[in-house]
């Protein structure tokens, strides 16, 4: 599966590499996460879940706002398909997400840094384990159809190293994040994954 993911990322970007247009690919790698969300967002809590599960993903997206009001902020509507390699503990399986991103834009010392906050929907074929653990240990309920959110801090990684042809690929770190919202999905009150990954972001 890991040269399966290198081989799909190198090809998605090989195509990309040139253009510029209103459109993104992103390629993304991850591990469980033993934190909460919030406790990742503040950098209170950066570990590794013990089971050791992991995340590949792909994602597309198209802009349909650029500096929105007139602000370095870009909205995007996106989609990925994430393949959850469960370290033995259950079969492996996909997951689908669909969301809108804002990204606000900051201009540093030549360089582009970007933050981005998502919220969509995600379905995912199995109940990731960790989900499955949390949901124990909570008494809580499980379920495939989940809210989904993603943090992302990213640069550009061209202008970073001077390579023009380079602009515009992003390098970042990704919180990739399902829950229940409260219970609004599936009757899920507290249960959830987190992922930490890191990503290339691709602008075309």
């Amino acid at each position: 599966m890991h040269k399966l993911a290198s081989i799909i990322i190198t090809f998605l970007f090989s195509l990309t590499l040139y253009a510029q247009d209103d459109y993104n690919v992103r390629g993304a790698w991850g591990l469980s996460s033993a934190s909460d969300f919030d406790q990742l967002y503040t950098f209170k809590g950066f570990n590794t879940a013990p089971q050791n599960t992991s995340v590949y993903g792909i994602s597309a997206g198209y802009r349909f706002v650029e500096d929105m009001f007139d602000l370095p902020l870009d909205v995007y509507v996106n989609g990925s398909l994430n393949y959850f390699d469960e370290n033995g503990y259950q079969d492996n399986f996909f997951e689908g997400d669909l969301y809108v991103k804002l990204y606000v834009k900051f201009n540093f010392w030549g360089n582009q840094l970007r933050y981005g906050i998502a919220e969509g929907v995600s379905y995912a074929q199995k109940v990731p384990w960790v989900e499955h653990l949390e949901a124990v240990a909570e008494d809580d309920n499980e379920a495939n159809f989940l809210n989904y959110m993603e943090m992302t801090f990213d640069f550009d990684l061209g202008k970073l190293i001077g390579v023009k042809d380079l602009e515009q690929l992003y390098l970042g770190y990704l919180i990739k994040h399902r829950s229940g919202w409260q219970g609004r999905y599936g009757g899920v009150y507290d249960g959830g994954s987190n992922y930490n990954c890191i990503y290339l972001e691709k602008n075309f």
